[in-house]
């Protein structure tokens, strides 16, 4: 069983996403700041929470349903990075690099979800 969100490297990387686009949305026009840039550090932040808030059930069908969330706002955020780079605030290296984190993530997520599944069909 998890014993703490910490000790999990979905969370790890999904953290160090949510930094990256905290530090990258610094440099957006002031414009951006009450939809694009909000809504994206809103989803990327999300990511890494409901995991933590996943973790801290004692339940795994409501872990279940936070690693949901958490991958549905890894969505929102990877869509509003690529959004951000047609807009030509972001860089295309960055846009690549964002892409490739949320894809790891992503994966990480799915096998996490499938572990949990598995167990909890075997009690």
């Amino acid at each position: 069983m998890i014993t703490s969100y910490k000790e999990l490297k979905v969370w790890e990387r999904s953290d160090e996403l949510a930094f990256r686009v905290f530090d990258l949305s610094e440099t957006f026009p002031k414009a951006y700041l009450y939809d694009l840039t909000s809504q994206l550090r809103r989803a990327a932040l999300s990511v890494p929470t409901n995991i933590a808030e996943g973790c801290a059930s004692f339940h795994s069908g409501e872990l279940l349903q936070f690693l949901n969330v958490s991958r549905r706002s890894l969505s929102e955020t990877h869509y509003l990075v690529y959004f951000a780079s047609r807009r030509k605030l972001i860089q295309h290296s960055e846009l690549l690099e964002l892409e490739a984190i949320a894809e790891e993530i992503s994966k990480m997520l799915n096998a996490l979800a499938k572990s949990i599944r598995r167990k909890k069909n075997q009690k």
